[in-house]
Parts: C-alpha cells; sequence; structure tokens
C-alpha cells in the first residue's frame, strides 16, 4: 500500500474480524431488539433473527467480490466509485454521515439512559445520560488517536468480554429455564404472532445486524487485505448472527415460553431481568456488558468514520486538512477529532430534544433507509465490475442473482418500515433522508456544471491500482447524474 499514510499491515485477521463485530456492537443488539423484536413476532423471534442472518449474508457475501479486488480505506466510497461511477461513490458517503460518524454518539446515549435507570432504580445513585455519554466519547476519542492497534486490542479486549457475559447469560437461561421449559417452539413459524409480524421481526432483526460491513474499512491496516477483509466480512457476519439467535432463543426459555406475554410486557429489559433473577447482586456484570458495547461499538464506528473521511479527503472529495496523518501514530488525527465533536454535538441535540432512548430509534429509521441505497449500490457495482472488467470471472450466482435478492430484500425492508408510517418524531426519519439525498444530488449537479469535478476522477482511487487506467476506465462510463 506505498501511498496511504496509515499503518498498513497493522491489524491481523482477528482484529479486522472483530472490527466487523464489535461495529454491530453485539450486546446492545440483542439488548435493545430482543422484546421489541418479540413483540412484532411473539415466540418465533429467533426465527426471524435466523432469516435476517440469512438475508445479510448474501449482502455479506456480495460485498467480498469487491473488498478482494479494491483493498482501500474508503471502503464503500471507494468500492461505489470504482465499480459504478465517482459521482455514485459520493452520495454513498454522502449518505453515510447517517451511518458511523454519527452512531457513536447515539448509542452511547441511548446505553447512557439505561444506566441511568438502572443505577438510579437499584442503588438511588444519578448518572445524567449525557454525563456517560461525554465520558466515552473521550475515552473513545484518546484510544482512537493514540493509534490504530492501541484501540483495535482495546475493542477485541471488550468485544469479547460482551459476547462472554451475554452468552454466559443465555446458558443460565437453558440450565434453568422458565415455564415451557427447553423446547424448539421458536423457530417454528407457526408460532410467529402473524405473518405480518414475523416479516416485521425480520426487518428489525436486519437492523440489529447493521454493522457487518466495518471491516471493509481497514483495508489499508490490515495484513493481506484481499484475504482478510472479506473474511473479516463474513467471519463477523457468521459470528454474530450465531450470537443473536442463540441469545434471543436462550433468553425466551429462560424467561418462559409459556410467558412470552409476560417477556413483551415487562417494564425493564427482560435479559436484566434475568441477570436479577440468576446473578442476583452480579446482575451489573449484565450492563457492564452493554457499557463495553457502547465503547467498542464506538471505537469500531470512529475506525469507519475517520478512514472514509481519510480516504476522501487524500482524493480531494473533502478538505484536505482531514487527510492529515499523525507522524507517530499514523492515525488521521484531524478527522478523529472533527468525528468526536459532531458525533457529540448531535446526540446531545437530539437527546435534550426527544430524548436519548429515542434518539437510537430516529436514526436507526432513518440509518434503515440510508443502508438500502449504500447496500444497493455496491450490489450494483459487483454486477458492473465483473461484467465491464472481469468478465472472464464472472458468476451468474455470486455476481448476478445474489445482488438481485439482495436488493430486493433491501427495498422489502424499506416499504416494511414505512407501511404502516412511523409516528412522531420517527415520521420524519425517512423524510430527512430524502432530503439529505436531493442535497447531495444538488451539490453534484452543481459541481458539474461548474466544471469543478477534477476530485472525482480519484475518487476511487486504490493504493494497490495504476491511477491513469483508472481515470481511463472512468472517463468512458456513462454519467448518472
Amino acid at each position: 500500500m506505498s501511498d496511504s499514510d496509515l499503518k498498513s499491515g497493522a491489524l491481523g485477521l482477528v482484529s479486522v474480524v472483530m472490527q466487523g463485530v464489535t461495529h454491530i456492537a453485539p450486546a446492545i443488539a440483542i439488548l435493545l431488539t430482543v422484546q421489541f423484536i418479540t413483540a412484532e413476532a411473539g415466540l418465533a423471534a429467533p426465527l426471524s433473527y435466523l432469516i435476517a442472518v440469512l438475508i445479510v449474508l448474501i449482502l455479506g457475501v456480495v460485498l467480498t467480490q469487491l473488498a478482494k479486488h479494491f483493498p482501500s480505506a474508503g471502503g464503500y466510497y471507494t468500492y461505489v466509485s470504482r465499480s459504478v461511477h465517482p459521482r455514485a461513490g459520493f452520495l454513498v458517503s454522502w449518505l453515510y454521515f447517517f451511518y458511523s460518524p454519527i452512531f457513536v454518539g447515539v448509542i452511547l446515549a441511548a446505553v447512557g439512559s439505561i444506566v441511568h435507570d438502572e443505577l438510579l432504580a437499584q442503588y438511588g445513585f444519578n448518572l445524567p445520560w449525557w454525563a456517560f455519554l461525554l465520558a466515552g466519547v473521550a475515552l473513545i476519542g484518546v484510544l482512537s488517536y493514540r493509534g490504530v492497534e492501541i484501540s483495535v486490542k482495546t475493542m477485541v479486549a471488550m468485544g469479547l468480554i460482551e459476547i462472554g457475559l451475554v452468552v454466559l447469560l443465555g446458558f443460565w437461561g437453558l440450565f434453568d429455564p422458565g415455564s415451557g421449559g427447553v423446547n424448539f417452539d421458536s423457530f417454528n413459524p407457526a408460532n410467529a404472532s402473524s405473518a405480518n409480524g414475523l416479516y416485521l421481526g425480520v426487518v428489525f432483526s436486519i437492523f440489529a445486524i447493521t454493522g457487518w460491513e466495518a471491516a471493509a474499512a481497514m483495508g489499508e491496516e490490515s495484513e493481506d487485505p484481499r484475504r482478510n477483509v472479506p473474511r473479516g466480512i463474513v467471519g463477523s457476519l457468521l459470528i454474530v448472527g450465531v450470537f443473536l439467535i442463540f441469545t434471543a432463543w436462550a433468553f425466551q426459555i429462560g424467561w418462559g415460553t409459556n410467558d412470552i406475554a409476560g417477556f413483551i410486557e415487562s417494564e425493564e429489559l427482560p435479559p436484566l431481568v434475568l441477570a436479577h433473577q440468576y446473578w442476583g447482586g452480579l446482575w451489573i456484570l449484565l450492563l457492564l456488558a452493554a457499557v463495553n458495547s457502547a465503547v467498542a461499538g464506538g471505537i469500531a464506528y470512529t475506525n469507519v468514520a475517520t478512514r472514509m473521511w481519510y480516504a476522501m479527503a487524500r482524493s480531494g472529495s473533502l478538505p484536505r486538512q482531514l487527510a492529515h496523518i499523525h507522524p507517530r501514530y499514523k492515525t488521521p488525527t484531524v478527522a478523529i477529532a472533527v468525528e468526536i465533536v459532531l458525533t457529540t454535538a448531535v446526540a446531545l441535540f437530539m437527546g435534550f430534544l426527544i430524548g436519548p432512548f429515542e434518539e437510537f430509534v430516529f436514526f436507526g429509521i432513518a440509518l434503515t433507509f440510508a443502508l438500502v441505497f449504500i447496500y444497493g449500490s455496491a450490489n450494483l457495482g459487483v454486477f458492473l465490475y465483473y461484467r465491464r472488467e472481469r468478465r472472464s470471472e464472472f458468476n451468474p450466482i455470486l455476481h448476478l442473482l445474489f445482488p438481485l435478492l439482495g436488493t430486493a430484500a433491501l427495498l422489502w425492508v424499506a416499504y416494511k418500515t414505512v407501511n404502516p408510517f412511523p409516528e412522531s418524531p420517527n415520521n420524519w426519519a425517512p423524510i430527512v433522508i430524502g432530503i439529505w439525498l436531493a442535497l447531495g444530488v444538488l451539490i453534484l449537479l452543481v459541481m458539474r456544471s461548474r466544471g469543478k469535478e477534477e476530485w472525482l476522477l480519484r475518487a476511487g482511487q486504490v493504493a494497490a491500482e495504476e491511477l491513469p487506467a483508472r481515470e481511463e476506465a472512468i472517463e468512458h462510463r456513462p454519467p448518472l447524474v
């Protein structure tokens, strides 16, 4: 990676896999979604997770077809710019604003509200959610600044701790089950609340798994990125997929499958209820798992956002200052600083405006629509790239059928998210995404009319390729805007 200033070769396969795992934030993914998905799908909630994992695996396999050829810090920005068109790559990065750059603070705010409620109820200690947010952001900023190796080692350790604690609680439920005993009724579609409920459960389960693609952004800091990044994408999906399916099932067993109504109606998150029941005073370990998940996920989100901004600044589509690399730590320090300030400001503003947990739901809905465009663009890119430039390697299943199936599933998810339309304030989420996308298109139109698109020729820059060949390929592509 001769033209990258990042610390190439710093991350092994385990680190790349855990980048994807922690970006999903598995402990938070199950703690904050299992009750809601059970309310939609009923006893068949674990089946919803299973179907969602199979759908997302298709998307993951498709993405590996680009990751193995384009090892870049830009991730989706580079993949779509290189395979579809730089303008499409710009729009992907434009929509990514609602993803990694924002979600660090959003997750910390949501977990901060849970920590506040639990500590106040159990010990009478009042820790404001915003104080938790500020402390978490500061820790993530320091670790990200000090170098990718330190941040990733911390992320790996914390990720393993959170997974271990939640899985332990799941096994506890199997060894001490509630009413109904150990059974596999949760995987029988006939036990779903309704067909539509099962569909909605799958939709929100897909959101719970979001983040698996984060390994792509570590392409310039990974050992053997053409091999490790694709394995990291699929590996993180498999690990978190098994984790979510198992723990959702085990929590239902521990609660009692004969009392799913009580599981749905519980005022306290059911996994926390089980932790109190099984572990007594050590229930706080599960709360620590959630805190671990928030911090480890925040590191992963920061890695993705700042590496994408670094790649965009290097190509000229963002201010060059964002490509500044610390001479000792080899981290994009300006990008990290901007990321920390941005995510803190948005999380505090939305948290005080609609509530810290409510903002998690709001941005989750907004993110769903953004990801339909982002993932769908990569699916199109796989087909175009292998038809244009690697026809001898074209595989009808990998490069045509899987992208079509994945895109169809994404459109179905988007439809189910707005049918019925969300209530206020979440009804604004798809509207905000639509306005933001239109603004991105307007920027491209203005730049094209003024003849200031030279930076687009470098938008798909990959260090392992020769620039003249890329420019020639880009110039002969039909314009999308």
